[in-house]
């Protein structure tokens, strides 16, 4: 997964959207979250998705394509978010071509991959061994 450098958000900067932005770079299951990603099909302009939704198997395959664009409390809020950033980008280019307008505008930040939970396992199990002189 990968976010834009100044991500377009309706929750307050600060405190509240870093324990949001952890819960993503954690992968961990969140309650009331929803990005605003380019779309993964590439047909349309944004998409809206509730964040445990991207944290199915099924997504695991697009985990390289999807790229937040917006974060956001409230799905009706990720709506009218998503309405102003085409606003502005009809506003600065006249067009309706938001990805090329974000591109240029914004870098991308690639998120860590998500961990394996069951090499972590067997590097513990690991560890308890060794210390134990098994």
């Amino acid at each position: 997964m990968y976010m834009i450098e100044h991500v377009y958000t309706d929750i307050e900067r600060g405190k509240k959207l870093n324990k949001q932005i952890r819960k993503l770079y954690k992968y961990k299951p969140a309650m009331n979250l929803f990005l605003i990603t380019f779309p993964i099909a590439d047909k349309g302009m944004l998409e809206i998705y509730n964040y445990n939704v991207l944290l199915q198997p099924y997504y695991k395959k697009f985990d390289d394509d999807i790229i937040i664009v917006g974060i956001s409390s409230k799905k009706d809020d990720a709506a009218e978010l998503l309405r102003q950033i085409v606003e502005e980008t009809v506003q600065a280019t006249g067009g309706l071509d938001v990805k090329s307008y974000i591109d240029s505008r914004y870098s991308v930040i690639k998120l860590p991959p998500k961990r394996n939970s069951e090499r972590k396992r067997i590097r513990d199990i690991t560890d308890i061994t060794e210390k134990e002189g098994i």
